[in-house]
């Protein structure tokens, strides 16, 4: 689609990401040096006394703001539903990385000028609360939620986001090393399991955490989720990763996902995460579907 002068709001995270990340003034200039009108809000306003002619929404923060923008869509039940583009500013950026947007704002600007909507899927969750709940990324059990509160327990107001990055998998890989496996039970149309598992991931992207693409062939627009489990056998497997993404290497995840569009599972331990928040759990059947092509993502047209 060619590039015609849009009237953007841009919703602007600055505690998003390191202290290099572009300031919201200097994004909308450069939005508006591209020829587009543009409107500055903050991420809680996301979607309040929104303007009926806005174009698109821009979000300049990490995968958070993402996740934020779209559940204040779902509560407004879409009625303020555009296409959202996305100006990466986070520590990992795994929903950017996922679509193949540049990492650079400038760049990810680009795209708007010859650029295709991408339809976004959105999970749901039921068996937690009693109401659904809701992600983009993935839900999970095992090693993932206990380095997320880890992580959340430090102090890292100083590091950069290659640091975050590096301590985040040197933190996981002692936990996969030690993490006591525990039983999980898992029914798809396709069939059923019941393993001891260290680790379990229903991928919506491609890649969570500290970059940790584990289901390179994921496509958040497919109507699929791609679920990794990682058995007691498969530990090495795991830290062999991890150890190639702490040297710099070109290293690829060889555990094979399982994709289906509707799951239910359980759980033998209490460890568990959606998104970037973790949950208390104990023990119950989740059933977990999709919410497909609810949102629309601008991406590369090329």
């Amino acid at each position: 689609m060619k590039e015609q002068s849009k009237k953007v709001r841009l919703v602007h995270n600055p505690a998003a990401g390191d202290e290099d990340n572009d300031g919201k003034d200097e994004l909308c200039q450069l939005i508006e040096d591209l020829g587009h009108r543009c409107t500055v809000v903050a991420k809680k306003d996301v979607v309040k006394k929104i303007d009926p002619e806005t174009d698109l929404i821009a979000l300049a923060g990490g995968d958070g703001t993402i996740k934020m923008t779209i559940m204040a869509l779902l509560k407004k039940k879409l009625r303020f539903k555009r296409p959202i583009a996305i100006l990466p500013q986070g520590t990992a950026n795994n929903i950017a990385i996922s679509l193949g947007i540049p990492l650079d704002c400038k760049q990810a600007m680009s795209l708007w000028k010859y650029f295709k909507l991408k339809n976004f899927d959105v999970g749901m969750v039921t068996g937690l609360s009693g109401k659904p709940l809701h992600f983009i990324e993935s839900i999970g059990f095992g090693v993932f939620p206990i380095l997320m509160e880890k992580m959340d327990k430090k102090n890292r107001q100083d590091n950069s986001a290659d640091d975050e990055i590096r301590i985040a998998l040197e933190q996981l890989r002692k936990l996969a090393l030690t993490f006591p496996a525990k039983t999980l039970k898992l029914v798809t149309a396709t069939g059923s399991i019941e393993k001891e598992c260290i680790m379990v991931e229903v991928m919506n992207i491609s890649s969570i955490g500290p970059r940790l693409v584990l289901a390179a062939d994921a496509d958040p627009g497919d109507g699929q989720f791609d679920i990794i489990v990682v058995t007691a056998d498969q530990r090495q497997e795991l830290v062999a990763y991890i150890d190639g993404l702490l040297n710099k290497k070109n290293v690829i995840f060889n555990i094979e996902p399982i994709r289906a569009s509707r799951l239910t599972m359980e759980w033998q331990g209490k460890e568990l995460h959606i998104d970037d928040e973790c949950k208390v759990y104990s023990g119950q059947q989740l059933k977990i579907s999709l919410l497909d092509s609810l949102i629309e993502v601008i991406v590369n047209g090329n």
